[in-house]
């Protein structure tokens, strides 16, 4: 194959890439920067950028950039199979050189068809497709119209996420400030009431009670023996605590009829934590003790302790 015959299909590879842009060339920058079985390099200087007869490297490191999103961002040779390859076969099938099946997979037909575009153009990298075969190709291309009109809509789209990200930003600040001032307003209300009933409550009298000999001593700082568990979730417990705003509360959940809710229990080598919360599987003799996070949880994994429940 001569080179009259590769540059004869550059009107070909124009409409190809024409195919492949903006959509395809920007799915291409997640597809092809991570492909399998691609042999890595971190100096693209290592090999010579050359087109026709004469050296080319990119203008800048955004054509680069653009030429990695297309073709990869290491080195393609027989025996890879990934979305970097499938592109190739497709240039290379433009410009004439190929004519198998655009399969990802650098067979020995794909072999074949690099060797003949590099022995056109005068490069050496002897059937592995490097930067200087991707320079050769890219160099095509970087010189249409199309390549300026992708260049635009991948400036769109990043304009696109850039607003995207500012409006998210935007909505999770207000909501941060309406739960903030949803959350005063409640304290500033319970404080109200709590006040309140601090004036409707009548007054008592002192009155010496003696409890008759038979009745039972009354219960303070009880302990019992509970199978203890534990968990790490945001959301709010069953008496409206928000774990979520408070990931590190000491919190636990119960059995009601066992540990009332809003008890003090003291854990052994853990502190006090609140009865605040319930569960489906929390029964009888056992709690589930709150983490802030997923790895305390599992770390605190599965124990039998006697607990005391201060109030």
């Amino acid at each position: 194959m001569n080179i009259i015959k590769g540059l004869t299909a550059m009107t070909s590879l124009t409409v190809f890439m024409g195919m492949m842009t903006p959509t395809a060339i920007v799915n291409a920058k997640t597809s092809s920067t991570n492909d399998n079985h691609e042999v890595k390099t971190n100096d693209l200087q290592d090999y010579t950028q050359s087109a026709g007869f004469s050296i080319v490297r990119p203008s800048s490191l955004s054509v680069r950039h653009a030429n990695e999103n297309i073709f990869g961002n290491g080195l393609l040779q027989q025996g890879a199979s990934n979305g970097s390859v499938a592109r190739l076969q497709g240039v290379l099938h433009q410009l004439g050189y190929y004519n198998g099946s655009i399969n990802g997979f650098f067979d020995k037909n794909t072999f074949a068809a690099v060797s003949a575009f590099q022995i056109d153009r005068n490069i050496t990298d002897s059937g592995i497709v490097g930067a200087a075969t991707k320079t050769a190709l890219f160099d095509v291309f970087r010189n249409t119209s199309e390549y300026k009109a992708y260049q635009t809509q991948l400036a769109s789209i990043k304009a696109e996420e850039l607003k995207v990200e500012k409006e998210k930003a935007r909505a999770e600040q207000a909501k941060k400030e309406a739960e903030a001032k949803a959350a005063a307003e409640a304290a500033a209300k319970a404080a109200r009431e709590k006040e309140q009933q601090k004036k409707n409550q009548p007054a008592v009298q002192n009155e010496s009670y003696q409890p008759q000999s038979n009745a039972p001593a009354a219960k303070t700082g009880r302990s019992i023996t509970v199978l203890a568990t534990s968990y790490a979730l945001s959301g709010r417990t069953a008496t409206g605590f928000d774990l979520g705003s408070n990931p590190g509360a000491r919190v636990i959940a119960v059995d009601p009829s066992v540990i009332p809710l809003g008890s003090r229990v003291m854990i052994p080598g853990f502190g006090v934590y609140l009865a605040a919360d319930t569960g489906g599987a929390i029964k009888g003799n056992r709690i589930d003790v709150h983490f802030a996070t997923q790895g305390e949880a599992l770390n605190f994994g599965v124990k039998t302790l006697t607990v005391q429940i201060l109030n």
